[in-house]
């Protein structure tokens, strides 16, 4: 009984913690004046002109030893290549062999001085044989937003998938109780601090070094729907984390492309499409995207995540990219626990007890983690998703409404999930024992 009390009382003391950390960020960040104004301001927005050059992407993937050329296309001048592992390169190409596996983040810019003005990246892969076949994902969440984020990135990061990155978003500067425009960092702060959590657990041993996801900022406020209505006249919103989709998207081969997993808005995704469509990069080979959110009927019903931005999903939808919907609403769509009487679950560490903490007391849908979960059943050929249809995204004049399909479509709505093996896959992997991820050698991978 003491031991359960004692328990009760270190909870107790995480939540207060985490409530004091999420204040004073709050506060820290009101001082650099961050408000609604500013963020109907473009240079806020971060609404730039597209750059003028642009790294060719790759086709093969990318192994240890194995010389690699990296490519511009566009006229720039005096071309400057950073290659992510402390070496460089002068030229419109240049050729390099990594000589340890990781993730790399190359930038390409424009010397001008000492100064380089950087114009496209790329984040390659660098695989050993026994890495080559995993699924490669790029989180993005409003981290702060839900305790279902943190779940879902514990459950990346511990997994086996290949995690690119994390992108940070806003989670809708119209709701004045979740801090406006000052959203977008303290979510990135959450991040960061779910990271540092992970490695005090112990947790992130399997991955080296440059394996360990960077983080991006993203979108501060929702996309702007064009005066004509037309998807495709919408402004991007440029940011880190949608200039790092695009670099993921880059970096990926054909033949396994990258998980984009947004479990907030679709903010980020949405600009990184519209700006592909600037530079004439085709995604449709190299990203799919499986997102959390909309209501049984429509994107923005029923739904914190639809509400917050529904043109970026109607955007998403129009995009002819592989774009997976796990309804938030049914929660037939989620894993669902209840801490009161399933807290064993959680592992005894520092990230463990942080999530358990924060979780109420109260039967919960862990909305968010269905996404991880989606790819990993995908790639073992599991029967996970009990219910999906082929569906398209209508607009604004029609409510932003799914329609159920009957032919080909590149959408398709999840609403009923096998709940028990998803959630016994999560803490599994929680608890560090994640899915083995062996090649796949049947056809339904990616289908």
């Amino acid at each position: 009984m003491q031991n359960s009390n004692a328990k009760k009382q270190l909870n107790r003391l995480h939540f207060l913690l985490w409530t004091v950390k999420c204040l004073l960020a709050f506060v820290l960040i009101s001082d650099l004046q961050l408000g609604f104004a500013a963020a109907q301001d473009l240079s806020f927005r971060e609404v730039l002109t597209a750059p003028a050059g642009a790294i060719v992407p790759l086709e093969e993937a990318v192994l240890v030893g194995k010389p690699l050329t990296f490519t511009l296309s566009g006229n720039v001048g005096e071309p400057h290549w950073e290659l992510g592992d402390g070496e460089s390169g002068e030229g419109a190409s240049v050729t390099h062999t990594y000589q340890k596996s990781g993730v790399y983040r190359v930038v390409l810019g424009s010397k001008v001085g000492d100064t380089i003005d950087e114009l496209s990246s790329l984040i390659v892969r660098v695989h050993t044989p026994e890495s080559v076949h995993l699924p490669q994902v790029l989180l993005d969440t409003d981290a702060r937003n839900e305790v279902d984020d943190q779940h879902y990135i514990a459950y990346g990061l511990f997994s086996n998938l290949d995690v690119l990155g994390i992108n940070s978003a806003h989670h809708g500067p119209h709701r004045i109780n979740h801090y406006g425009a000052a959203q977008e960092p303290i979510n990135y702060g959450e991040i960061l601090y779910i990271l540092e959590l992970s490695r005090n657990s112990g947790l992130l041993d399997h991955r080296t070094e440059n394996q360990i996801p960077k983080v991006y900022h993203g979108a501060k406020v929702p996309l702007d729907v064009p005066r004509s209505g037309i998807w495709s006249d919408t402004q991007p919103i440029r940011s880190e984390a949608s200039e790092a989709i695009l670099a993921a998207a880059r970096g990926a081969s054909p033949d396994n492309p990258v998980w984009v997993l947004p479990v907030g808005p679709c903010t980020n995704i949405a600009s990184a499409i519209l700006q592909a469509r600037e530079e004439g990069l085709d995604l449709k080979s190299r990203i799919k995207i499986i997102w959390l959110g909309g209501g049984p009927e429509r994107v923005n019903g029923k739904s914190f995540n639809g509400t917050n931005d529904p043109w970026s999903v109607f955007v998403t939808a129009q995009s002819d990219i592989d774009f997976w919907i796990v309804l938030e609403n049914p929660t037939g769509a989620s894993i669902t626990m209840d801490k009161r009487v399933e807290s064993t679950l959680y592992p005894g560490n520092p990230l463990g007890e942080y999530i358990e903490a924060i979780t109420p007391a109260k039967e919960k849908a862990l909305f968010d983690v269905a996404t991880i979960s989606t790819v990993i059943g995908n790639y073992l050929g599991a029967d996970w998703l009990t219910l999906v249809e082929p569906s398209v995204v209508r607009g604004p004049d029609q409510e932003y409404r799914w329609e159920k399909v009957d032919y080909p479509t590149n959408v398709r709505v999840i609403r009923e999930v096998d709940h028990e093996s998803m959630k016994a896959d999560f803490f599994d992997t929680l608890n560090g024992n994640p899915t083995e991820l062996k090649p796949d050698t049947t056809d339904s991978k990616n289908e």
